[in-house]
């Protein structure tokens, strides 16, 4: 007979909340990659100067920052909201990301 393990649920949420954190970070940098080629073609076609890559280069950096916070407060038993911090910041970069790619394109 098996018994209930806390410790193996746990385990066990955590690797899944991890694997879904790696899909989303896979997303989002599908969205930053085609904004790099945006902007790669806004600069030149436009000439304009490369300080338009600053904004996808900070989505770059930042995101995985938050990522990693939101793990820790997964990990620190505040799981809905980790969950839903993190969904919540996926969605507004890349909603960021293409109005931003719509400003400098029109």
């Amino acid at each position: 007979m098996q018994y209930y393990d806390d410790r193996q649920n746990e385990s066990g949420i955590r690797v899944i909340f991890m694997i879904i954190q790696m899909i989303v970070l896979s997303v989002v940098y599908i969205f930053v990659y085609t904004s790099f080629l945006a902007v790669g073609f806004t600069v030149k076609e436009y000439g304009a100067g490369t300080i338009f890559y600053f904004p996808v280069f900070v989505a770059l950096v930042i995101f995985p920052i938050l990522l990693y916070k939101y793990r820790q407060m997964f990990n620190a038993g505040n799981r809905l909201v980790a969950f839903v911090w993190m969904m919540g910041a996926a969605s507004l970069t890349v909603v960021l990301l293409y109005a931003y790619i719509a400003q400098i394109t029109s």
